[in-house]
Formats: structure tokens, C-alpha cells, sequence
């Protein structure tokens, strides 16, 4: 599919709807912090209960929250993972497709909010670097150039690293990936002090329901596929060994205040 082609389809996909819910999700991280106070108002249900202006409910016996003014132009990272386990797929969309997706979902409520875009493509290493653009041009820069890498191994933290190379502080950053695992280092704690992180892990379907498994196995103008059945304890081992995996790093991120 052409990438104009498939970024019109992404767009009808996501509309006014998706973005109005979107928006509430995307700022809710912001609420409170690198804004100035603004005014007192009502309550509304969807915002966050530590706001409550406790003391103004106790005199009017009616819920209010404190509002902000938020500071305008803030820089949003998205930190890309295209290295070959992505091109992975058991059913109709492969991990690179849905990464497309969420990125996109997520980039058009900061494009509509009029935030700087920054996009990095990683495996092993930074592969491309795209720098904010005030329109459309930078979504459609970064999803085209999504193209998958042959590299097999990478290491995670160098998204830390980049970040802390690069004196980010007061940003909201994005990492895709379908890694599951981090080692236990500084580097993502001194990445989170100053900026809000959110670690999408993007999987296939099979990843989660594994009772007949697909490989696509990719070479260079051709697909071999393969179907085998495994046997109920491999599959247990599997799922509980993911299990595991998820549940660390759920543990290990959250420990540092990264949304999960």
C-alpha cells in the first residue's frame, strides 16, 4: 500500500471522536506539572481527582479543581522500534503496521494540538532522526520512512541514552517497541526525572493466545510459512514465561514513574 494512501485511510480512521478522547489522555500527564495555576471551576468527570480544591468543596459542598494554563508548544519524542522481530505477524497486521497505528492515533491529537513532533526510527543504534515540522509533512515523513531493519538484537536503554544525551527535560516521550525486557540501570532513571515517559510494548495476538502458532519467516523476495502445533507444556512455559517478563517490567517501570 502507498504511504499517502495509507496515512488518508489512518486519517478517516481516527476521527473527531477518537481525538476528543485522546486529547484527555494525552494531557492528563501534563495536568499539574510545567503549568501555572489559572482558576477554580467546577469539576468535570474526566479530570484528575488530585487537582480537587478541597477547601473551596468543604464552603460550597460542590466539587471543584484547580485548572492550569498550559504551556503551549510542548515537545513530544517518539522513540520508534523497527528492528526485525517488528516484521512479525500471525494474523493480518504486522507488528510495524500496528506501531503505525498507535503512532499515528497519538501524533494526531499532538498535530491538532499544536505540539512539536520529534520522531527517532532505533534498533541497535539511532537510525533517523526527523526534527519538528509545523504540519503534516513530519507524520508523513516518519511513517514512510517505517521501513524494518535487519538487525535481530538491540539494546533498549540506548532510547535512554539519547535522551539524557540530549538534555531533554520537561517533554513528553514515546517509546514503541515490542521489548519486553530492561535491565536494571541508571540510565532510565536519570531519563524520567525531568520528563514524562510512556513505554508502549506493541505484540502480536499469538504472543498472548498461543495455541496454534504461525511464523512468517521473511527472506529476501519470498515467504516460507510454517505451521506447527506445540505441545501443551511449551506453550504453558511460553505464556508463563511472558507472563513473567511483562510483570517486571510493569514492576521495573513504574517504579520510576513511567506510564505503562
Amino acid at each position: 500500500m502507498k504511504k499517502l494512501k495509507k496515512i488518508k485511510l489512518l486519517e478517516l480512521k481516527f476521527n473527531k471522536n477518537l481525538q476528543a478522547n485522546l486529547f484527555w489522555i494525552y494531557k492528563s500527564s501534563f495536568l499539574g506539572s510545567w503549568m501555572d495555576f489559572w482558576e477554580i471551576r467546577k469539576y468535570e468527570f474526566w479530570e484528575n481527582i488530585k487537582n480537587i480544591d478541597w477547601k473551596t468543596k468543604a464552603k460550597k459542598n460542590e466539587l471543584y479543581t484547580k485548572k492550569y494554563e498550559e504551556e503551549r508548544d510542548i515537545n513530544v519524542y517518539f522513540f520508534l522500534y523497527i528492528s526485525k522481530s517488528m516484521d512479525f505477524w500471525s494474523q493480518n497486521y504486522k507488528k510495524i503496521e500496528i506501531l503505525q497505528e498507535v503512532f499515528f492515533s497519538i501524533a494526531y491529537t499532538c498535530f491538532h494540538n499544536n505540539d512539536n513532533i520529534w520522531g527517532f526510527l532505533f534498533d541497535n543504534e539511532i537510525k533517523k532522526f526527523f526534527p519538528p515540522i509545523k504540519w503534516w509533512k513530519n507524520i508523513y515523513q516518519i511513517i514512510e520512512k517505517l521501513e524494518i531493519s535487519n538487525t535481530q538484537n538491540t539494546d533498549i536503554n540506548l532510547v535512554f541514552k539519547e535522551i539524557i544525551k540530549r538534555h531533554l527535560k520537561k517533554s513528553l516521550i514515546f517509546i514503541l517497541t515490542d521489548n519486553d525486557e530492561i535491565e536494571e540501570n541508571n540510565f532510565l532513571k536519570i531519563a524520567s526525572n525531568n520528563n514524562k515517559i510512556i513505554y508502549i510494548n506493541i505484540f502480536d495476538i499469538i504472543e498472548n493466545q498461543i495455541d496454534v502458532i504461525w511464523w512468517n519467516i521473511a527472506f529476501w523476495k519470498e515467504n516460507i510459512w510454517i505451521q506447527t502445533t506445540l505441545k501443551k507444556d511449551t506453550i504453558t512455559n511460553f505464556l508463563e514465561n511472558r507472563i513473567e517478563k511483562l510483570k517486571k517490567l510493569s514492576i521495573y517501570l513504574s517504579k520510576y514513574n513511567i506510564w505503562y
